[in-house]
């Protein structure tokens, strides 16, 4: 993860097995009317998207719509260092690349992300997965949900309502 130069928008790195970089997706640090810059750098292997470490030890493998859910989902559950990807939209090719016995579907909890949730779901069981999906507690996303929650613990140490 780093900031480009020019725009200052966060790039998130894919690396391929070999450490080599091959995917890059960005995102714009500001928002203009609720809504800020996204997508994925020209020429990246977006079969590769944004992924953490795989490790062989763990059986399952957790699954966001974009990098920053990801990292925001490790920020919230600190153990985290492994087996997650960004699907950086809703194509299922990263996931192919990354499977594991258990696919937790971390996908966002609008429309899009919950009818993909249920199609991967049903395709993924039926080829001998095993599927869950886990929604944030609150917020759209877990970015969202993980700015939500600072706010909230902020203002009880602030001993605000």
């Amino acid at each position: 993860l780093y900031e480009d130069a020019q725009h200052h928008n966060c790039v998130f790195v894919g690396r391929d097995q070999s450490g080599a970089p091959v995917f890059a997706n960005q995102r714009g640090t500001y928002d203009w009317n609720g809504s800020s810059f996204k997508g994925d750098v020209p020429g990246s292997n977006k079969d590769i998207a944004f992924r953490l470490y795989c490790s062989k030890k763990h059986d399952a493998v957790l699954v966001f719509e974009a990098p920053i859910d990801l990292m925001s989902f490790c920020t919230l559950h600190r153990q985290m260092r492994s087996n997650a990807v960004a699907l950086c939209g809703l194509y299922r090719g990263p996931l192919d690349n990354y499977l594991r016995k258990q696919i937790v579907l971390c996908l966002d909890a609008d429309g899009p992300g919950q009818e993909a949730a249920e199609k991967f779901l049903d395709e993924y069981t039926q080829e001998g997965y095993a599927v869950s999906i886990q929604i944030p507690a609150q917020g759209k996303d877990w970015n969202e949900y993980l700015l939500r929650r600072s706010s909230e613990e902020r203002r009880r140490k602030n001993g605000e309502r």
